[in-house]
């Protein structure tokens, strides 16, 4: 995310199953929803199942970010909005807020989203 100008800043989420499920339930999601650790994605017995998202924690390097923001100076933003889209999409807007960001992307869309406010 360097080279994006934020004015807000936001004190990362723990990556803990427990934090980003308690999160979601109290932003409103069902409790019948939880993030689980996922070691292996090569071996499906250690899949969740059924799973509705994943969510990939990696740490960035200096390198990583310039050649990231590279590729986002070429690409044109994302205008689709409303009831016809397939996709909700949130444009990050908040320094260090990709894992709450990921959060929203992961129940916002498919099987997830059915589970809001229930």
């Amino acid at each position: 995310m360097s080279g994006k100008q934020y004015r807000k800043h936001f004190v990362p989420l723990e990556s803990d199953p427990e934090v980003f499920t308690g999160l979601i339930h109290r932003l409103g999601v069902s409790k019948q929803l939880e993030f689980q650790d996922v070691f292996s994605l090569d071996e499906p017995e250690f899949l969740p199942h059924p799973a509705l998202a994943l969510i990939l924690i990696f740490p960035t390097s200096t390198e990583y970010e310039a050649h990231q923001a590279k590729v986002e100076a070429t690409r044109s933003e994302y205008t689709g909005s409303g009831d016809g889209e397939d996709v909700t999409w949130f444009k990050q807007t908040i320094h260090n807020a990709c894992g709450l960001y990921g959060l929203l992307h992961a129940v916002a869309n498919g099987a997830a989203r059915d589970f809001i406010g229930k």
